[in-house]
């Protein structure tokens, strides 16, 4: 059975960044989550992989518990300053789950510190058009808060549209209610994500990597992923993405031990 996950914070380079870990072991599991979100929705999966290693997730500068840079930082300052949590923890080598926005931090992570990481799993990994890149930017560009809170109703309206029948309405509020609590530094993970370039980071990669593809479309536009990677594969799975990790734990888990313990 599963130890209760601690948390706690350690000083990074815009601040404070809070992290959940749990677990011990030689190998260690490190996931960094989507935008706009926090490390709180990989809780399920770190309890479950906390069996048998190390498990540690952090929210990026600006989410979750953790303090938000001066500026919009890019996706290699987000990499830079998870990067400060693996050296404040002492870890010489690392497994990483990307998910989303995450998946890009990931692999810069991965360029940056090529020795330290091992192996990568993306759960989504988007290769866009440069129309569907332009649809993106216009989707999670920078709504100004108002007092009759169109900006709250955009969100809710968004994450309705995707909806996963499955998903229980008390996760679902409870990601509303993480997404709010961010203010207008919200747009910035996305606003990096979409400058940030996929099909030129991958084939620099030369670490094992698997992108996990879920059956809806983000999962399509990963697939085209699977060109540009030099070393490395895409795995299908059968759920869409909203809830996955809440709904799917033993399966992700099932995923993330069959390649990390190869």
């Amino acid at each position: 059975m599963s130890a209760p996950l601690k948390r706690q914070f350690i000083d990074g380079p815009d601040g404070q960044i809070h992290l959940r870990s749990g677990g011990s072991g030689e190998r260690t599991f490190y996931a960094i989550h989507q935008s706009p979100a926090s490390s709180r929705i990989f809780e399920p999966l770190l309890k479950e992989l906390s069996r048998d290693r190390r498990v540690v997730a952090a929210d990026t500068p600006g989410y979750g518990e953790s303090d938000p840079p001066r500026t919009p930082p890019s996706i290699p300052d987000y990499a830079r300053a998870h990067g400060s949590v693996l050296d404040a923890l002492g870890f010489e080598s690392v497994d990483i789950m990307g998910y989303f926005t995450g998946s890009r931090i990931a692999v810069e992570l991965a360029l940056q510190r090529p020795g330290q990481v091992r192996r990568l799993i993306l759960l989504g990994a988007a290769v866009y058009t440069a129309a569907e890149l332009s649809q993106e930017r216009n989707t999670y560009a920078e709504h100004e808060p108002d007092w009759e809170m169109s900006h709250l109703k955009k969100w809710w309206d968004h994450l309705k549209r995707h909806r996963n029948p499955a998903y229980p309405l008390d996760s679902f509020l409870r990601d509303f209610a993480e997404i709010q609590r961010l203010g207008r530094v919200s747009p910035w993970g996305h606003m990096a994500a979409h400058a940030y370039s996929l099909a030129e980071a991958l084939p620099k990669v030369r670490q094992p990597v698997a992108i996990l593809c879920t059956d809806d479309p983000i999962g399509e536009v990963s697939m085209r992923a699977s060109a540009h990677l030099t070393n490395g594969c895409t795995i299908r799975l059968p759920y869409p993405s909203q809830g996955i990790l809440e709904l799917h734990t033993k399966a992700i888990a099932e995923q993330a031990r069959g390649w990390f313990d190869r």
